[in-house]
C-alpha cells in the first residue's frame, strides 16, 4: 500500500499595513504587529525577521505553504504588496515546494479605497498571488475555487470572498450550488488518492466562541461540507477568526469526521482585544495510507513583542503540540497505557508514543479527556499532552 506524506506550513491574517495608514475613518490604523516600514531590529519585535531565525536555528522545512487569506488590513495597498511580500520570504526560508494562498475579506477592496473594483488589488499583487500556475490561478478568478494537483497531495482552494463587491456583501463568506457541484464532479473522476486538503478564508462552520458572532460564516457551507465529507477530504484550513481552533465536524449523511483547523492569526494585534488570544505560526505533518484516513500532527509557535516566537508553556492558549486522525476510542488508549505502567513507576512520553502512536493523533479536546481518564486511574503526566510531557507517573504501582 502506497503511504503519502507532506508537510504544512499555515501563515494566515497578517494584517500587514503601513504604520500611517488610515483606516476608513480616517484614523491611523495599529492593527498589526507587520508594519511595511518597520525596521528589523530587534529581530524580537518583528514577526518575520523572528520567524526567519527561528526556522534557520532549528532548519525547518516544509514541503507546502498555505496562507488563508487577510494578507492586509482595510484593503490597505502597500500593506497587501508588503504582506505578500512577507509571505514568499518565510516560504523560501522553508524551502517550500509551493506556496498556495486565498483571499480574505481585508483584502477586497470593498469600500472603494484604491478602486471601484473590489478585487483589483489582488488581481494586480502578480508574483504568483494567489497560485503560481497560471492556469490554476485563472480557474480561481473565474470559478471562485480550484483544485491544484501535486503528486502526493491535493489542494482545493476556495475563496468564500468571490462574492464580496461592495461592503453589504462582505459581512460573511459564501459559496454558490455551482462552486459545489463543481467540486463533486471534479471528486467523482479523480482516481488517486492523495492527502486531500481544503483552504478557505472564512469558517465552514459555527465559531462564536468569546463572542465572536454567528453571522459570518461562509453562506451554503453545510452543503459544501456534505460533499467533501462524501469524498472523505483529509483536513480544512481556514482563518478569519484569529481563534486557533482544532476539531471535527460530522457531516450528516456519511457521518464522516472531517477536521477543522482554525488558523490562529500570524501578527494582527486586534486578537487581543477580541479574543485574548496571541499570534500563532503552525507546521503540520500529514500522512496517509491508502484506503485509510490521514493522519496529523500540528506544532505551533507564538510571538510574544520583544521575545520572538517559541513554543509557549501557556495553558490558556492554542496547544503547542496537538493533533487530528485518531479513530479509535479514547478509553481504550487508557487501558493500552494502564497496561504498560502496571509494573513500572515511569515511562518516557517519547517511549510511550512508540507502543501506543495514537495519543499523537489527539485533537485538543481528547488529550484533555485522555488527561482526565488516566488522572482517574492515577497516572499523572509530568505535563499536558499539549505540551509533550516527558513523563507518566503510575502514581497506585507496587
Amino acid at each position: 500500500m502506497g503511504v503519502k506524506k507532506i508537510k504544512i506550513a499555515i501563515i494566515s491574517d497578517l494584517h500587514c499595513h503601513h504604520s500611517q495608514s488610515k483606516d476608513n475613518r480616517g484614523g491611523v490604523m495599529d492593527d498589526s504587529y507587520l508594519k511595511t516600514d518597520m525596521l528589523r531590529t530587534p529581530a524580537n519585535d518583528h514577526p518575520v525577521e523572528s520567524l526567519i531565525q527561528l526556522i534557520e536555528s532549528n532548519e525547518l522545512e516544509v514541503c507546502l505553504t498555505l496562507c488563508p487569506g487577510d494578507f492586509t488590513n482595510k484593503s490597505d495597498k502597500q500593506g497587501f504588496i508588503s504582506g505578500w511580500d512577507f509571505s514568499l520570504e518565510i516560504n523560501n526560508a522553508l524551502n517550500s515546494n509551493e506556496i498556495i494562498a486565498t483571499i480574505g475579506n481585508h483584502d477586497v477592496d470593498v469600500y472603494g479605497v484604491n478602486s471601484s473594483y473590489s478585487i483589483e488589488l489582488a488581481k494586480g499583487i502578480k508574483k504568483g498571488f494567489p497560485i503560481k500556475d497560471s492556469d490554476y490561478r485563472d480557474v480561481f478568478w473565474s470559478r471562485g475555487c480550484v483544485f491544484v494537483e501535486k503528486e502526493d497531495y491535493r489542494v482545493l482552494v476556495i475563496n468564500s470572498s468571490h462574492f464580496h463587491y461592495n461592503r453589504e456583501s462582505a459581512i460573511g463568506g459564501r459559496v454558490d450550488d455551482d462552486l459545489i457541484d463543481y467540486v463533486d464532479q471534479y471528486m467523482d473522476k479523480v482516481k488517486e488518492e492523495k492527502i486531500s486538503i481544503v483552504m478557505s478564508h472564512h469558517h465552514p462552520i459555527d465559531h462564536s466562541r468569546l463572542s465572536l458572532g454567528e453571522y459570518d460564516k461562509i453562506s451554503n457551507a453545510d452543503r459544501l461540507l456534505e460533499i467533501l465529507g462524501k469524498h472523505r477530504f483529509d483536513l480544512f484550513v481556514h482563518g478569519h477568526k484569529h481563534d486557533p481552533l482544532l476539531r471535527y465536524h460530522s457531516c450528516y449523511e456519511t457521518t464522516y469526521k472531517l477536521p477543522v483547523l482554525s488558523s490562529g492569526s500570524f501578527s494582527s494585534t486586534s486578537n487581543l482585544s477580541w479574543t485574548g488570544k496571541r499570534n500563532n505560526f503552525h507546521i503540520i505533518d500529514v500522512i496517509k495510507e491508502d484506503g485509510s484516513g490521514a493522519l496529523g500532527k500540528v506544532k505551533t509557535w507564538t510571538f510574544m513583542p520583544r521575545s520572538g516566537w517559541s513554543i509557549m508553556r501557556d495553558e490558556g492558549g492554542f496547544d503547542a503540540y496537538t493533533g487530528f486522525g485518531f479513530k479509535g476510542e479514547i478509553v481504550n488508549l487508557v487501558s493500552e497505557i494502564e497496561n504498560y505502567l502496571e509494573k513500572e513507576k515511569m515511562m518516557k512520553w517519547e517511549d510511550l508514543i512508540k507502543v501506543v502512536p495514537g495519543v499523537q493523533f489527539l485533537v485538543p479536546s481528547e488529550a484533555r479527556e485522555l488527561e482526565k481518564l488516566l488522572n482517574d486511574k492515577g497516572i499523572i503526566l509530568s505535563s499536558n499532552i499539549s505540551l509533550s510531557p516527558e513523563y507518566l507517573f503510575n502514581t497506585k504501582s507496587n
